[in-house]
């Protein structure tokens, strides 16, 4: 994990360096904060921009009082994910998207501060939780896509990732 947070210092500072030269766009941030229905919680995202091109995005879940957190990084064609599930402010995993290529792969966080990759099963099951909202994003906004079908696919998907997290549980079980 340490090693990560070492690879974007870098990769921002060379952006930084690079910016002074090469006309890349000023970087801007966007901040949303909502509360949830019925008073259940509040949502905090910050989404950060290079030009119009997202490249950083990190959202905050608070529910109860405990507060889960994910940061999502752009560069390039991968994507990077980490997340912090449990609301104790250690990052748990980090998965790697390659957009182009569909290849994943993921890490848990010891408490050591050391990572190892996903199992088989988790790898798969996260294939499928990617898959899902590939399909989701297709059919909603792809090319031809009619904006009628954005509900329906929004309730179809809601329903997977709710399985998902039903058998993720019995799983951990």
């Amino acid at each position: 994990m340490k090693i990560g947070a070492i690879f974007i210092l870098l990769c921002s500072l060379a952006y930084a360096a690079d910016e002074k030269t090469s006309g890349i766009p000023e970087a801007t941030r966007q901040v949303v904060d909502r509360e949830l229905p019925n008073g259940r919680g509040h949502i905090h995202d910050e989404l950060f921009y290079r030009g119009k091109a997202r490249i950083m995005q990190f959202d905050q879940k608070t529910v109860a009082g405990q507060t889960k957190t994910w940061r999502l990084f752009l560069l390039g064609d991968v994507t990077v994910y980490e997340t912090e599930d449990d609301g104790d402010g250690r990052f748990h995993s980090v998965i790697l998207f390659n957009d182009k290529t569909k290849q994943i792969e993921g890490f848990v966080g010891k408490r050591d501060g050391t990572a190892v990759p996903f199992d088989t099963k988790t790898l798969a099951a996260t294939r499928e939780q990617f898959d899902a909202w590939s399909s989701f994003w297709d059919e909603t906004l792809g090319k031809g896509a009619s904006t009628d079908k954005f509900l329906e696919a929004a309730k179809a998907l809601q329903e997977k990732l709710r399985d998902f997290e039903k058998k993720k549980a019995q799983d951990e079980r």
